[in-house]
């Protein structure tokens, strides 16, 4: 999946691997939510490829809980060079506690840049 999106949370078009025994937990991949069926730590890990071309746009996506940024989640990706473009790879992995019902997704504040490679793994602890 490559992506230009100004702003919005971030969709997927299909589902690498999937394994879960708790009724109530899914991931919606056309809207890009996970919703926790069950409370307690997950493990949140997510990574991409940024096309940062000079003079372009920096690349800025936060994990959102319940639709709220979490500051320290925040990931971006910018080249400052005078010419020419890098392939960026960057991941994050957060601790979060979530109760259940409580829903994650990844929200791009600025990809007016192509991000692609995009994977987010949930799993609870």
């Amino acid at each position: 999946l490559s992506l230009v999106l100004k702003t919005g949370r971030i969709p997927y078009s299909s589902l690498f691997y999937s394994s879960s025994n708790i009724e109530g937990a899914g991931f919606d991949l056309p809207s890009g939510v996970f919703t926790a069926g069950h409370p307690g730590t997950y493990q949140v890990t997510w990574s991409l490829v940024a096309d940062d071309k000079a003079g372009g746009p920096s690349v800025r996506i936060f994990l959102r809980k319940n639709s709220i940024q979490i500051p320290e989640s925040h990931h971006v990706s910018s080249y400052t060079g005078s010419s020419g473009l890098v392939y960026n790879q960057g991941s994050r992995t957060l601790l979060l506690n979530l109760d259940q019902g409580d829903t994650l997704d990844l929200f791009c504040t600025d990809c007016r840049t192509t991000i692609w490679h995009i994977t987010l793994c949930v799993s609870l602890m």
